[in-house]
């Protein structure tokens, strides 16, 4: 005669499998607090006065290799370097280009990615073959840590230069069935955000570098542009909550 209940060891796995599925998919991004040398900075300038800006090169490093920056990446520095409103127009190397004798400011970045999806992983490996996986994925705990340092060169058209740095990082945390890329593709996209507003907020405090000195004609009215860095409110969020108790998501 056959049993009327499934076997102690099928029930136990799944339960488990219910539950690794269930409890095992929280994941959230956190970051160090950034360390601004400079408050946010916020002016208004001369419209007439701003020049083109040429981005030049951008060079990326990947845990020390060289890697090709990627166009997401390349469209993400040439967007946030437009919202300040600083230059007049946003030219990048390769494309169309400003008049050969006109005014500019040529930009260089570096970045610098040091990437390491460490803590449990060796867990994962061992047992990842076997039905035990199930009972341990809401335990097993995954890390992704996501490090960018950044180095931006601004020549004017005199030749003169200024440089400025910044750094940031961020976590990504999830357990083994939470894994997910998209959420490091948006700790990538928060910390490269950190960075950069950082690097155009010096940018700011030195407006007045970046000016063409026009004079305005007499009488007429002098129009004027409110420049600053964009700042999104929703960079340093969670992209979901850890979950805790019997919450499931």
């Amino acid at each position: 005669m056959m049993d009327q209940f499934p076997s102690r060891p099928l029930t136990c796995i799944a339960l488990a499998m219910t539950l690794g599925i269930g409890a095992g998919c929280s994941h959230w991004i956190e970051f160090a607090p950034p360390i601004e040398a400079t408050p946010p900075a916020n002016t208004t300038v001369a419209t007439d006065a701003r020049v083109p800006l040429l981005l030049e090169t951008i060079r990326v490093t990947h845990n020390g290799s060289s890697i090709a920056p990627p166009a997401l990446l390349e469209r993400q520095v040439l967007g946030a370097i437009e919202a300040t409103r600083l230059f007049s127009q946003h030219f990048q190397s390769g494309h169309s280009q400003p008049v050969a004798d006109q005014a500019r400011v040529t930009v260089r970045l570096s970045i610098d990615n040091v990437v390491d999806p460490h803590a449990g992983q060796a867990a994962w490996r061992g047992f990842v073959i076997s039905a035990s996986m199930f009972t341990l994925a809401p335990f097993i705990s995954l890390n992704y840590d996501y490090a960018a340092e950044m180095s931006l060169e601004m020549e004017r058209w005199d030749g003169q230069i200024k440089r400025y740095h910044a750094t940031s990082t961020g976590s990504a945390h999830y357990n083994l069935f939470g894994a997910n890329p998209e959420i490091i593709e948006q700790l990538k996209g928060q910390v490269t955000e950190v960075c950069l507003s950082s690097l155009l907020n010096q940018v700011i405090q030195d407006s007045t570098f970046y000016l063409a000195n026009k004079e305005q004609p007499q009488g007429g009215p002098i129009r004027t542009v409110s420049v600053g860095v964009r700042r999104s409110p929703s960079r340093a969020l969670p992209v979901s909550q850890p979950i805790t108790g019997a919450s499931l998501q």
